[in-house]
């Protein structure tokens, strides 16, 4: 259609309903219907797009009439439903709201597919349409003018990797927008990295990081952005160069010469990501400010290049003090890199990596700080929750961090509630009163919700056990009444809290609260066949599989409890022990793990162990009433990973009198864990002190203990 009919067309249309009057806006309730554009290619797809989804959710029975026409012709009755992309509009959308007209204007025509379910929900909340599937619009539909307040939005969260979702709620995704992401540039060499491509740290290559000055990099990476996605023509995708998580420098002298230090990449990095953008202009390459890549660049950066820079180290308070050292550090990165760059985004982080099933206040935390990004010039926000991996709430927080993220003053307990309200009818109340109740606490006492928090932790800070106990018991209480979507997601959601319940029962767990049951007056069991069992159907739900970043299989969760339950510890005669550090003269609060009689689990080190960087002095009483002991018992952790050695040494001392040392020869060794086990007659209410004194060889290891048993 020519521009000069175009013109006719929309001042025929804005004639015609200037005519009929602007008395009270747009009538969302007509029964007729013109679905209409102004006829160029991208408007009229747009156009039709809508008319289509508009069908074919129409119920049979209704006397809504559509119609599709680019040219009103004896649909005079009809009010009229306009859309347009327009690529210079000055914002990223606008809407004009008038009697007998509604006209949609977006830059992209992603913002107008977004729009058109929006419009589609708010036609059919008079049940008109068939809407079941569709998030609970929030925008009003009244005449304005907006810019999206993050350029970039993309909640890490399960429902948004399915790209078809992605699309409903205007986000991106790594899988659709992405061609290359985070630390897997090892995805670019065909086979194993060549060596010119490896770092070179201290004169010596290392496969664990590259040479981002290389050639041969650089051709790697070329060739797998021509291979798999062309010059970007078509379509645009967007690259990312970062360097492999840890703390690894090519410090070869072509990575030197471009800035490098033993300690900063930055220098490599920028220069590589700024070849490919000036390579491929029509794409777009990003990288990370993150460890070895925090530091800004001393040169300025193509306009097809941005970076994402880590939240790691800011505060996870809602509200932030900014006078604060890490605030001031992530504020002054965020202004030295947007002086290099023109897209500065944010990664940020709305998952505990240690534990995704635990309830953790994160809504109100990410609206206050996202106002505070704003305000020191981030651009963009990633997410990063769980992930493919499934978490209870994962839907309702995608709905709310999407539209928080497009406007930042919606009310984030009216989109929980009206979510809740939708698609859990039954149970809705209850689930929205509880996580709301969570998110006010949080925000009243600004509680930090942390990027790696143990259970422990959790407990003593934002998690109440009481409240959540209640709360499961409640939902528990309302399964009977449910039926179809709504039945399945609250299966799945029991199913991943009974993890939650069986972790406030091992973290409580002693004789005398009743977790435990006594057998006889030397060994301990309990019963927590139900939790187990249900836990154990998670087989049964899609991305239900883990319930941590790392090592967190619910197979090997569950294979812990039941080593536990097949083999209980003898009753432990060891009471109230305070544990104080040698060095700090610290007495480290967790001292209780070392005497409630329940084993740690050697695939996880937040379970049930005493985790202490420096040697320990332990003092003991006993409870052995009229008898002797007949042994003592230790156990170490043993995790190369995280540092977690066998101790140096361990002496037993009895009213100051050393009579015990053990060193490695004395212990047994299974695949992570050492064990000690000696006999040692103690007189009865004998006071004890333990020494353990932690690894030498490595000066940063840690002693992780679980019990000290006296039996």
């Amino acid at each position: 259609m020519s521009h000069f009919k175009v013109i006719i067309l929309f001042i025929f249309f804005h004639l015609l309903n200037s005519c009929i009057g602007k008395g009270n806006g747009f009538d969302f309730s007509s029964k007729y219907l013109l679905i209409a554009s102004n006829g160029d290619k991208r408007s009229m797809e747009a156009a039709d797009y809508f008319y289509h989804h508009l069908l074919k959710r129409k119920f049979a029975h209704d006397e809504l009439m559509v119609h599709r026409s680019d040219e009103r012709q004896g649909q005079e009755s009809h009010v009229i439903i306009y859309f347009e992309v327009v690529p210079d509009l000055e914002s990223d959308y606008e809407i004009i709201n008038e009697t007998g007209r509604l006209a949609l204007f977006a830059k992209h025509r992603s913002t107008l597919r977004w729009l058109s379910y929006l419009l589609l929900e708010k036609l059919g909340q008079d049940d008109r349409l068939d809407i079941a599937d569709l998030p609970p619009n929030y925008l009003d539909f009244k005449s304005r003018k907006s810019n999206f307040f993050m350029k970039y939005r993309e909640p890490h969260l399960r429902p948004n990797v399915e790209l078809d979702y992605a699309g409903v709620m205007c986000t991106q995704s790594i899988d659709g927008d992405w061609g290359l992401w985070g630390h897997h540039l090892e995805r670019v060499f065909l086979e194993s990295i060549p060596q010119e491509s490896q770092a070179e740290v201290q004169g010596k290559r290392t496969k664990e990081q590259f040479c981002f000055s290389s050639t041969s990099t650089f051709e790697a990476i070329s060739n797998f952005v021509i291979d798999g996605y062309g010059h970007g023509e078509k379509e645009a995708k967007w690259f990312m160069i970062s360097p492999n998580d840890n703390n690894l420098v090519c410090t070869c002298s072509s990575c030197i010469d471009h800035g490098n230090t033993t300690h900063s990449a930055t220098g490599a990095v920028t220069y590589l990501v700024n070849k490919l953008a000036h390579e491929f202009p029509n794409h777009y390459f990003f990288t990370t400010a993150y460890k070895t890549s925090r530091q800004a660049p001393k040169e300025k950066m193509a306009t097809n290049t941005g970076v994402f820079v880590s939240s790691i180290d800011l505060p996870k308070n809602p509200i932030l003090n900014k006078k604060q050292q890490e605030v001031f550090d992530f504020s002054d990165a965020v202004k030295r890199w947007k002086a290099k760059t023109n897209a500065v985004y944010v990664w940020d982080y709305v998952a505990n990596f240690d534990d995704y099933m635990t309830p953790t206040p994160v809504l109100q935390r990410v609206k206050a700080q996202l106002s505070y990004f704003s305000e020191i010039g981030v651009t963009g926000i990633f997410l990063n929750g769980s992930g493919y991996d499934y978490s209870p709430f994962d839907d309702v927080k995608t709905y709310v961090f999407s539209a928080l993220m497009i406007d930042e003053t919606l009310d984030v307990q009216k989109l929980v509630k009206q979510y809740y309200q939708k698609f859990y009818p039954i149970t809705g109340s209850v689930l929205c009163s509880y996580m709301m109740d969570m998110e006010a606490i949080a925000l009243q006492h600004n509680v930090s919700s942390d990027v790696y928090v143990s259970f422990r932790t959790a407990m003593s800070t934002y998690f109440d056990a009481e409240k959540f106990m209640n709360f499961y018991h409640d939902l528990n209480q309302l399964k009977p009444l449910l039926s179809g979507t709504e039945k399945s997601k609250i299966d799945q959601l029991l199913t991943a809290l009974s993890y939650t319940k069986l972790q406030i029962v091992y973290h409580r767990s002693s004789i005398e609260n009743g977790f435990l049951n006594q057998i006889d007056s030397n060994k301990n069991t309990f019963d927590m066949d139900e939790d187990i069992r249900r836990l154990a159907k998670y087989k049964e739900y899609e991305g239900l599989l883990k319930y941590k970043e790392e090592d967190g299989h619910f197979s090997t969760y569950l294979s812990e409890w039941n080593d536990i339950m097949k083999s209980p510890l003898k009753r432990n005669h060891f009471a109230h022990p305070k544990v104080k550090g040698m060095l700090s003269g610290e007495m480290y609060q967790d001292a209780r793990l070392l005497t409630d009689n329940m084993p740690g689990f050697s695939s996880d080190f937040n379970q049930g162990w005493l985790l202490v960087g420096e040697d320990l002095n332990i003092d003991f009483l006993t409870n052995l009433k009229d008898r002797k002991s007949k042994g003592i018992v230790m156990r170490f952790l043993i995790n190369q990973k995280h540092r977690m050695a066998m101790p140096d040494r361990v002496e037993v001392f009895a009213e100051g009198k050393m009579i015990l040392t053990c060193t490695a020869k004395d212990f047994r060794f299974g695949t992570t864990v050492a064990r000690l086990e000696k006999k040692l007659i103690i007189p009865n209410r004998t006071p004890i002190q333990v020494r353990i004194y932690k690894n030498k060889v490595d000066n940063k290891s840690v002693i992780a203990c679980d019990e000290i048993q006296l039996y």
